[in-house]
């Protein structure tokens, strides 16, 4: 399912290899992702530029504020993200249909 999000920062560890990529849900709700560490820095480097600095080190401060799409696997890992931006107009069509496919499930479980 497609979510939308604002990146509020990423956490992680060049050691383990995991991180977490920390995205504000356009709900207000803080959605974790956790996600697969260099694999996901170089795709922020990719989409953001300036993100890889020397020594294994990275930069969140190109990357903060900027909104994406993203999806996840199905054992719950990051699966990819498109900035907003860049996303085709299918894109957000889908998004807004699971959108409104949500908002519908809502409310028949409150009724």
């Amino acid at each position: 399912m497609v979510q939308r999000g604002t990146i509020q920062g990423f956490q992680g560890s060049w050691g383990s290899g995991i991180a977490i990529l920390i995205i504000k849900k356009e709900n207000g709700e803080i959605d974790n992702v956790p996600c697969d560490n260099a694999p996901t820095v170089r795709a922020l480097e990719s989409a953001f530029g300036n993100v890889i600095g020397a020594g294994h080190t990275m930069s969140t401060e190109n990357i903060k504020g900027k909104e994406i799409f993203y999806d996840y696997t199905d054992w719950g890992t990051l699966a990819g993200f498109v900035p907003v931006d860049e996303a085709p107009p299918e894109l957000f069509e889908e998004y807004e249909k699971q959108k409104k496919e949500r908002s519908q499930k809502k409310l028949k479980r409150v009724v």
